[in-house]
């Protein structure tokens, strides 16, 4: 079911794409930017170290999408807490990718053929972590659900 979230950021990214600049394929590899993904996931994972949920971010996905049943009410909050945190870290950093863009772009208004790359770049690295946003946000809420049924049974 958590599969339905995921493919379906990515079918509203290819129907955009496919209306806005016809059928061309040449499009997706102009919206693969390996570099502002790698950037996302290398600050994410030393900040939610920092914050020491990485292991409950990673059982998250085990109880909110696997058939693991949690053991105790703490991992539930713990992996729902390390998920919250990841939206928020992803939403901070795409912004400030974004905002050191904008600050190179300045840098670079005296060459305009420059201005392009850099403007897709800034912008490709606020929609790769809007997509990881919109691809968590139903983990959380799985998760919530799940702390509450598990209220519920051990009352």
């Amino acid at each position: 079911m958590y599969l339905l979230s995921f493919v379906s950021v990515i079918l509203l990214t290819g129907v955009m794409c496919a209306n806005s600049f016809g059928s061309n394929i040449s499009f997706f590899a102009r919206v693969r930017d390996f570099p502002a993904a790698f950037l996302l996931v290398l600050f994410l994972i030393p900040l939610l170290i920092s914050a020491g949920l990485l292991r409950d971010f990673n059982n998250a996905f085990r109880l909110g999408i696997g058939k693991k049943t949690a053991e105790s009410l703490l991992e539930l909050r713990r992996a729902k807490e390390s998920v919250s945190l990841t939206i928020k870290i992803m939403k901070s950093l795409s912004v400030f990718i974004c905002a050191i863009l904008g600050i190179v772009i300045l840098y670079k208004l005296h060459d305009l053929s420059a201005l392009g790359p850099y403007i897709v770049t800034a912008l490709l690295s606020l929609i790769y972590g809007m997509g990881i946003v919109l691809i968590l946000l139903p983990l959380q809420a799985r998760l919530k659900i799940k702390i509450q049924e598990f209220i519920r049974e051990k009352e």
